[in-house]
């Protein structure tokens, strides 16, 4: 669907120099909102409809670690929108290795009322509606030694 590049920067580590788990969700966040901008939806406009975007839950599975100074890219994989929008990233590393996937759960809420709503239609059309992919949480987080 959409990816960008990024180096792990100095925020984004824990004291072993390891990218930590809060950054992984946070660049998944910034890529999803970086492919809103793209297609017409900036923040501004998004408070303007009086959108926010409501976070739920998420998973985030590890198989190498990031490091500080590291290049890597983001790349939404899936997005799914029923009830709730599932979005899945994945994160490369610049061998072009998998090193970690979020699976993100998010729904839109109207400001004004209070409440949460289904993806407006104007958005809706911007994802790969037409091809629905199932996918799920993962049960457990599967966790590489970190420090």
């Amino acid at each position: 669907m959409i990816c960008k590049n990024y180096v792990v920067s100095g925020e984004d580590v824990n004291d072993g120099m390891v990218m930590q788990d809060s950054a992984y969700i946070s660049y998944t966040l910034r890529l999803l909102y970086h492919f809103l901008f793209h297609n017409g939806f900036s923040r501004e406009k998004l408070n303007n409809l009086h959108l926010e975007l409501q976070e739920g839950n998420h998973a985030l599975v590890y198989f190498k670690n990031l490091m500080f100074t590291e290049s890597f890219f983001v790349e939404m994989k899936h997005c799914l929108i029923n009830d709730k929008i599932n979005i899945k990233s994945c994160f490369f590393n610049s061998k072009n290795e998998c090193c970690a996937e979020v699976t993100k759960e998010l729904e839109w809420f109207d400001s004004i009322r209070k409440e949460v709503i289904i993806t407006p239609k104007q958005i809706a059309k911007h994802f790969n509606i037409g091809t629905r992919q199932k996918f799920q949480f993962p049960v457990t987080f599967n966790s590489l030694n970190r420090t």
